[in-house]
């Protein structure tokens, strides 16, 4: 009995997931793509429905051999949400958003404790934010997850924000359990870059995608700039070690030697795009005048000898003042829960059952 009620919960968050990353699709789709038997899937689907989990619309265009318009399904507006957390310097931007993509409230507050007291402080603004956001909710599931993208290098099974010249931290820093204690949601904590390149490839519609993060890092009155990449293919986040880069005075002020780096830098992005197939190369953030020369390098190694000269691949740039860090996070934590099988069904939901 409780392997076949595991097995019967496992299937209700799969049917839930498929509905959260590709919505407006009908019954038959869903079995299709879970390999399910369709009386199942329309056993699942009716019980969300009855409960307000998910709800029908129309289709208003017939099939290809006419008919009834199909019924298309989607998850409820404003049935749960998460909360998003841009961990950079100057500043921590959150945002809240449901399960549908719609923005449910926002923030942006500035960093006022580096270190090790940063952690503190963003919990208290998180719950200031989620009682903000929960106090206009009326949703039926509330606040799900959390998750956060940060500046510097990140351990994502510890949750420790390892290293970040940006944020002062200099040693390894939990994240979770502060969050964990005030908000009662599971935590994720992320690289920024993965969280952008993320936000980016669902935004753009694209399975593969390398994204290239160039930032000024002002802090101590010290010009540095960090870079990092995220790259996601099959509309999978690639986890392996994070890439960061921190180009300090020394380099930032001989032009020999910035000119190497950044040619070399452009030539392993390349040679990335190339082995990792993507469709385009996404470049961002605010440190201008390196994006330019980085752009270049890229187009040049890409079409030097050797390399496909048809390549397919674009490079193009982020836009500014773009919310991928913190939506890419809210997005990669609700992620976890679905990959998992750790989505919060409640107890009401099995006692329908």
């Amino acid at each position: 009995m409780i392997v076949k009620n595991r097995l019967r919960r496992d299937n209700f968050i799969k049917v839930l997931e498929s509905l959260w990353l590709r919505p407006n699709r009908s019954r038959a789709d869903i079995a299709r793509e879970l390999r399910l038997d369709r009386s199942t899937v329309g056993y699942m689907v009716d019980q969300m429905v009855e409960l307000g989990i998910i709800e029908q619309t129309s289709n208003d265009s017939t099939g290809p051999r006419g008919g009834r318009p199909s019924v298309l399904l989607r998850i409820l507006p404003g049935y749960a949400y998460s909360i998003g957390v841009e961990l950079t310097f100057p500043n921590m931007n959150l945002i809240a958003v449901d399960l549908c993509g719609r923005y449910m409230g926002e923030r942006t507050i500035p960093i006022q404790d580096y270190g090790p007291r940063l952690i503190d402080s963003l919990a208290v603004e998180t719950s200031r934010f989620q009682r903000s956001v929960g106090a206009a909710y009326e949703g039926r599931q509330g606040l799900l997850t959390l998750g956060v993208g940060a500046s510097g290098v990140v351990d994502e099974e510890r949750k420790h924000i390892l290293l970040s010249d940006a944020l002062g931290i200099e040693c390894p820093l939990p994240v979770a359990e502060p969050l964990e204690k005030v908000l009662a949601v599971p935590i994720t904590v992320i690289n920024d870059a993965q969280a952008s390149v993320l936000r980016e490839a669902g935004r753009r519609k694209q399975k593969d995608i390398l994204l290239v993060q160039v930032r000024y890092h002002p802090r101590n009155a010290v010009q540095e700039i960090g870079i990092g990449a995220g790259l996601v293919i099959g509309n999978q986040l690639i986890r392996g070690r994070t890439i960061t880069h921190l180009l300090k005075p020394p380099v930032l002020d001989d032009e020999e030697k910035l000119a190497h780096y950044i040619d070399t830098l452009g030539q392993s992005f390349a040679l990335a795009a190339n082995i990792s197939g993507v469709d385009e190369i996404v470049l961002g953030g605010d440190a201008t005048s390196v994006l330019d020369r980085l752009d270049r390098s890229i187009l040049h190694h890409m079409s030097r000898k050797g390399a496909d000269r048809d390549s397919p691949v674009i490079v193009s740039r982020l836009d500014a003042g773009s919310d991928n860090i913190a939506a890419g996070a809210a997005y990669a934590a609700v992620g976890f829960l679905f990959s998992s099988l750790t989505f919060p069904l409640s107890a009401s939901f099995f006692d329908a059952q």
